[in-house]
C-alpha cells in the first residue's frame, strides 16, 4: 500500500464532548480554531510565521490576558505594535543558524519554561524539520498547537511522506488531534485512491486535559469555519480520515435541522455520488488528479 495511507492514518480526529470550537483571527486567510478548554490559562503564545497579518494574536491576547512572541525570519517587524507583542526577527528551525534557532531555545532565552504556552506556526514546510528535532519535553509545554501544514499532497517521496509520518507520530503521543480544516487555495490531490489536501490547518490539544477522547463525528467544515479564499467554496473533508460518514452525517443534520434538513440530506447524498464518481474516473485515468472537491 502507498505510504500515504499511513501520513493519512495520523490524521484522524476526536472530540471531547462538552467543548466548544472558538475560532480566533481575521475573517478567511489566517485564522485558526481552538478549543475552548484551557485558553483562559495561557500566558504565552509562540507565534511563527507572522508576515503581514497578527490578527490571530491581537484576538487571543486581547481574549485572554496573554502576551504574544512572534517570530518572523522574513519581515523587519511585527505587522502591529502592542505592549503585549514582542517580535524577533529569527525564524523557527531543527538547530540554531544564522536567522533561525529552535523552539526549545526561544523558549529557553525567554524564561517561559514554566508557564502556560500556546504554539502557532505558519512557515511554509519549515514546520517538518523544525517539530521533528523538537524533544518531547518542549512539545508538551504547550496546552494547544494550531499549526498549517504543507505540501501534503505534493511532496511525495518516500523519504518526505515518512517524514512527515514522523512528526504526526511525535505529535500524536502527546496531543490529540481535534480540529481539521483544508485550505482551499490549494487543491485536493487524489493519490493511490486517496484523497489529500495539500495544505491543512490542525488543531491539536494536550493529552493531560483529556483521559479519554473518543473518534471525531464532527463534520468538516463546521460552522465556525471560513475558507481561506473567499472567492471559493470551502473544501468538504467528506472522506476518510476526516468523514465520520454518509449515515452519521445525515443522522447530524436530523439532529440539527429535524425534517426542514431533507434538502441538505439530498445535497450529501448527491455530493458523495459525484465524489465517488470522480474518484472513479481519476483512477481510470480520465480525469485529472487534482481537485478542489
Amino acid at each position: 500500500m502507498h505510504p500515504i495511507h499511513g501520513l493519512l492514518q495520523n490524521l484522524r480526529p476526536y472530540d471531547f464532548p462538552g467543548s466548544e470550537r472558538i475560532r480566533l483571527g481575521p475573517e478567511y486567510d489566517g485564522g485558526y480554531v481552538l478549543l475552548d478548554e484551557s485558553l483562559k490559562d495561557v500566558e504565552v503564545v509562540y507565534s511563527y510565521g507572522v508576515e503581514t497579518n497578527s490578527d490571530f494574536e491581537l484576538r487571543f491576547c486581547e481574549s485572554y490576558n496573554a502576551i504574544a512572541r512572534l517570530y518572523d525570519h522574513t519581515v523587519e517587524e511585527a505587522p502591529l505594535k502592542r505592549d503585549f507583542f514582542y517580535f524577533n526577527k529569527e525564524g523557527v528551525g531543527p538547530e540554531k543558524t544564522s536567522n533561525c534557532n529552535t523552539i526549545g531555545s526561544h523558549i529557553k532565552e525567554n524564561g517561559d519554561d514554566g508557564k502556560q504556552l500556546l504554539l502557532k506556526m505558519d512557515v511554509e514546510g519549515a514546520e517538518w524539520d523544525a517539530l521533528l528535532q523538537t524533544p518531547d519535553s518542549v512539545l508538551k509545554l504547550f496546552n494547544q498547537i494550531a499549526i498549517e501544514v504543507h505540501g501534503l499532497g505534493t511532496e511525495l517521496s518516500r523519504v518526505q511522506i515518512y517524514k512527515k509520518i514522523k512528526v504526526f507520530q511525535k505529535i500524536n503521543n502527546l496531543f490529540y488531534l481535534f480540529h481539521v480544516h483544508a485550505n482551499n487555495y490549494s487543491p485536493l490531490h487524489y493519490i493511490d485512491g486517496f484523497k489529500v489536501p495539500d495544505v491543512m490547518e490542525l488543531t491539536f490539544i494536550n493529552k493531560k486535559y483529556f483521559n479519554h477522547a473518543e473518534y471525531s463525528s464532527t463534520i468538516f467544515p463546521t460552522e465556525v469555519d471560513q475558507p481561506n479564499n473567499s472567492n471559493r467554496e470551502d473544501t468538504k473533508l467528506y472522506f476518510w480520515p476526516f468523514y465520520p460518514g454518509t449515515i452519521p452525517h445525515i443522522k447530524n443534520i436530523v439532529q440539527q435541522k429535524g425534517i426542514s434538513g431533507w434538502v441538505e440530506i439530498l445535497s450529501v447524498l448527491s455530493g458523495n455520488l459525484e465524489r465517488v464518481i470522480k474518484s472513479m474516473l481519476i483512477r481510470f485515468g480520465l480525469r485529472r488528479a487534482t481537485s478542489h472537491s
